[in-house]
């Protein structure tokens, strides 16, 4: 039924749209192939030691995205042919609470089996208008609140810093948008490109909902941008309104402003570029019904992130920093929930967010919904996990990437601390309400830091636009917040890494 609306609603987009003079059919396939095999130390998840259990893993996916032009018209096409673990060790820890997207972490190797149609959209772009029809990916700015998944371009791959890990699913909605450049007719210069428009989605599936477990999530958004070559702004206010399969409701109205700046430095032969983007939420919710507030909380949430890079073409050299901020929640007994929580597609460092605290927090909602240990289950915990992205954090990211050659070597560093004391409320619950981390060990703000590098070498193959192997590695020294005592010692990490693009 999806796809008949959409062939529908292309024919009568490209009926509508006014013909070239030179019409044309183009069709192109490109697609990737990716395999990651991880190795990480054992933590402890809670006071009693719990473990994962999983040492090694490996991954794997097989991506086509085809595109069809017709004139003014595009048809995107998005396919994950196949995708999900394929060998290695599994982890049960959480399973419950880990999100339809990333997989069912206790079924060993889904990734031979599981066959994804991702996106179906058409877009008619035209100088004075753009509109877009189908399942697309959601993306904005730096993607603090929603990211496609999409991978960096391979310009910018390689120009600016090498990123630690991957996106591996990105959002994706129902969208249609209507669009245009209101002084177009007018300017034919810069201002001519700044776009207005408007879209309503239905949420397939973000870190808030997903449609295949009957999550209904709705968005209206309206947003201006300008897509300039050096210079691109935009602003996007977005209202949700969610309903979960269980009942319970999220309603939030959010603000996004985002902004980047490339400067030409022919001097020096090189680039300087500066991009931020900054978030701020209300809303309310009865996801969350504390002991405080049992008929649920107001929403009061911000998150930033500001990123300057410097790239020289000779030597092939970029480096650069960025600093962020998630809000936390002093006290999440009250009626008001303030931990912001970025898109878990924004990477920052290599382990601390992406594996310790991940886990931490899986291993803490799958504490705090088990009765024998709090007698009745508050609801919420299923918003405990973090997913693998930054909440209640402020956290500083430098990096150096050198590209000599074939090769691309890579070091970068993160330091993090909690915005408000990082507890565990099992923990806390089981202290009388006195702050605690998931040790049991008074709450802190110093998470730790992390050290990490990168090598890569890429070669060209007959058929095949590209192909890269190599490794990533790391070592994360936590701080008090994670490890009261400091005793258990750094946490290692290793990644290898095959990528195919055609």
């Amino acid at each position: 039924m999806f796809m008949r609306r959409l062939a529908l609603l292309g024919l009568a987009m490209a009926a509508l749209a006014p013909a070239p003079s030179s019409a044309r059919v183009r069709w192109s396939t490109p697609g990737g192939y990716r395999l990651r095999v991880a190795g990480i130390d054992r933590f402890d998840l809670d006071a009693e030691g719990t473990d994962t259990g999983q040492r090694v893993q490996g991954r794997h996916r097989l991506r086509i995205d085809p595109t069809i032009e017709l004139g003014p018209v595009t048809l995107h096409l998005e396919l994950d042919v196949l995708s999900g673990q394929i060998f290695g060790d599994t982890n049960s820890i959480g399973a419950r609470f880990v999100e339809r997207r990333h997989g069912d972490p206790e079924e060993r190797f889904d990734g031979w089996t599981t066959v994804e149609p991702r996106q179906a959209w058409l877009e008619l772009e035209t100088r004075f208008l753009r509109v877009e029809a189908g399942q697309l990916g959601s993306g904005w700015g730096m993607g603090l609140v929603a990211g496609d998944g999409a991978d960096d371009s391979p310009e910018e791959q390689s120009r600016w810093l090498e990123p630690f890990g991957d996106r591996w699913s990105g959002d994706l909605v129902q969208r249609l948008t209507v669009a245009t450049r209101p002084f177009a007719p007018f300017e034919h210069g810069e201002l001519g490109d700044l776009l207005v428009g408007a879209a309503v989605d239905q949420v397939y599936q973000d870190d808030q909902a997903s449609l295949l477990d009957d999550d209904l999530a709705f968005e209206v958004l309206g947003f201006v941008e300008y897509p300039g070559e050096e210079v691109t702004a935009g602003a996007v206010a977005v209202h949700r309104r969610q309903t979960d399969r269980d009942g319970d409701r999220l309603i939030t109205t959010s603000l996004d402003l985002h902004g980047r700046w490339t400067l030409p430095l022919y001097r020096v032969g090189g680039e300087l570029r500066l991009q931020a983007e900054a978030v701020l939420e209300v809303g309310e919710t009865d996801r969350l019904r504390p002991a405080g507030s049992p008929q649920g909380v107001d929403l009061l949430r911000l998150g930033w992130a500001a990123k300057g890079e410097m790239s020289w073409r000779c030597p092939r050299v970029a480096t650069g920093v960025e600093v962020g901020y998630a809000s936390g929640d002093a006290d999440p007994d009250d009626g008001e929930a303030h931990a912001f929580t970025f898109d878990p597609d924004h990477r920052v460092g290599f382990i601390l967010f992406a594996d310790v605290l991940r886990l931490v927090t899986l291993r803490g909602a799958e504490r705090l919904a088990d009765p024998s240990r709090v007698g009745v289950v508050p609801a919420g915990a299923e918003q405990l996990p973090t997913d693998g992205a930054v909440r209640n954090a402020w956290y500083v990211f430098p990096g150096v990437t050198w590209r000599p050659g074939p090769w691309q070597l890579s070091l970068a560093g993160l330091v993090a601390w909690a915005a408000q004391p990082f507890l565990d409320p099992s923990a806390t619950y089981e202290a009388g309400g006195v702050a605690r981390n998931h040790r049991g060990q008074p709450a802190q703000r110093f998470y730790g830091g992390e050290v990490m590098g990168a090598a890569h070498y890429g070669f060209v193959v007959p058929r095949l636009e590209q192909v890269r192997v190599g490794l990533q590695a790391g070592a994360f020294v936590p701080g008090g917040a994670i490890d009261h005592d400091l005793a258990d010692g750094a946490v290692y990490k290793v990644l290898g890494r095959v990528d195919l693009r055609w």
